[in-house]
């Protein structure tokens, strides 16, 4: 046997081995490059409903220019698999001072948002047939649209005579005695026949019979009776306030007997039971009212247990149990000192800073701290630490500047929202009238 006859016995299968290597490694190194490929909806599709549809998309066609669909966009500046034929890779890779570059407003795109561009464009430009684009901002209130909590479908009455007599009977004080004032009786808003009650003004000299006049005005949307002298009774007048809206009850001897005459009111969003006698049992008379939002329950009967069996119900409400007292712990260094001291608890003030008036509870300002001592910092010296607080319920501790603890929370309360404005305003202004 000669030996190229030798040479080539072993050499063919050396070669079929080397082949198969090849061949392997070839299609290794394909599909890496597929699996590597530019998803659109992944990669190109939020740099265009962010950067370009404001201006080239259905409700805008700058230059009649259209970029929001495949059969828009490939017909007029994008060459599948020619990124530097396509006039869209070509003018926003232009230096950021060219006049034509795009966008044109704004920062020009990143290096890696245009290597991204041209690679898309290079692997052919898949976009998928059916896919329409919307500008970033339209997405975004479409997301929120969608995700919104459905609201009462409120129709207006026609106003009836009833209603005329029983809106000037309140409007004059009739009835509670000229000496005591009149409630605030007026459309919710201009151009609409809603109407808003506030007997909050006259306060303790309204007693139950002086609701009688609410269950003549249909149009009722939202009723004030804090600090007044009624009772379970006087609710029975609007019961059949179907378009209330907005109920608060603060400071009252309402109790869960009360809340069975109104646990007919479906379009009720709002209830403010802050300091009355209900209890779970009453608030249990809530779980049919699907458009109930927020229910102030502070320094009432209500416990976390009840409010947990309403929240099950109505997934959608929020049961404000009120500021927890937090604890203020001593630092380490200070723990021998006042082991046997009883701890401080902080609370909202009683009477506003502001205007010196008693503290509506559902107004508040609530500064959050990452810990019991910088709590406790605050607490014994605001007036040194409030220049760093910036707005309420503020996400970093304004002493560590760490994230902060939920539970540690340094409340002020203030008699209306006029008042927690100004505060909100110029908080170093008013902090010193602060007391516990």
């Amino acid at each position: 046997m000669n030996s190229s006859g030798i040479l080539g016995v072993w050499t063919k299968p050396k070669m079929r081995k080397t082949i198969a290597i090849i061949l392997s490694v070839a299609a290794l190194g394909l599909n890496g490059r597929a699996e590597n490929k530019v998803d659109f909806a992944k990669s190109v599709q939020g740099i265009f409903e962010a950067r370009c549809i404001d201006c080239h998309g259905s409700k805008k066609q700058k230059g009649d220019l259209r970029l929001d669909s495949q059969e828009t966009a490939l017909a007029e500046v994008i060459k599948p698999g020619k990124s530097g034929e396509s006039e869209l890779y070509k003018h926003i890779s232009l230096p950021a001072d060219h006049e034509d570059i795009m966008p044109p407003k704004g920062d020009p795109l990143t290096k890696e948002q245009i290597a991204t561009i041209k690679q898309w464009i290079d692997e052919g430009a898949n976009w998928p047939k059916e896919l329409v684009l919307i500008s970033a901002k339209d997405r975004a209130a479409a997301e929120a649209a969608a995700n919104k909590l459905p609201e009462p479908e409120i129709k207006e009455a026609p106003v009836s005579d009833a209603e005329k007599a029983a809106i000037a009977k309140l409007a004059a004080g009739e009835g509670i005695g000229e000496k005591f004032g009149a409630p605030l009786v007026m459309a919710l808003a201009q151009n609409t026949q809603l109407i808003y009650a506030n007997f909050r003004l006259v306060g303790k000299d309204v007693r139950d019979e002086h609701l009688a006049p609410l269950a003549d005005i249909q149009n009722l949307s939202e009723l004030d009776l804090g600090n007044t002298q009624i009772t379970a009774e006087g609710l029975k007048h609007i019961s059949k306030a179907n378009n209330l809206t907005k109920l608060s009850l603060a400071n009252t001897s309402v109790d869960d007997a009360g809340l069975k005459h109104i646990e007919g009111l479906a379009n009720l969003m709002s209830l403010n039971l802050y300091n009355t006698k209900v209890t779970d049992a009453g608030l249990a008379s809530l779980k049919n009212m699907k458009f109930l939002r927020k229910v102030y329950a502070w320094q009432s009967g209500v416990t976390e247990q009840g409010a947990a069996e309403l929240s099950k119900a109505l997934p959608n409400v929020d049961v404000n149990l009120g500021f927890k007292l937090a604890k203020v712990e001593p630092k380490k260094e200070e723990k021998k000192e006042v082991k046997k001291a009883e701890v401080k608890q902080v609370a909202f003030n009683k009477k506003c800073p502001v205007s010196g008036k008693d503290v509506d509870a559902a107004k508040l300002f609530a500064i959050n701290f990452c810990c019991g001592n910088c709590l406790g910092d605050f607490t014994k010296d605001p007036t040194k630490h409030i220049a760093k607080v910036k707005e309420p319920d503020n996400k970093k501790c304004p002493i560590s500047g760490k994230d902060i603890d939920a539970s540690k929370q340094f409340v002020i309360g203030f008699c209306c929202g006029n008042c927690l404005g100004d505060f909100t305003k110029d908080p170093a202004k008013h902090i010193a009238k602060v007391q516990k």
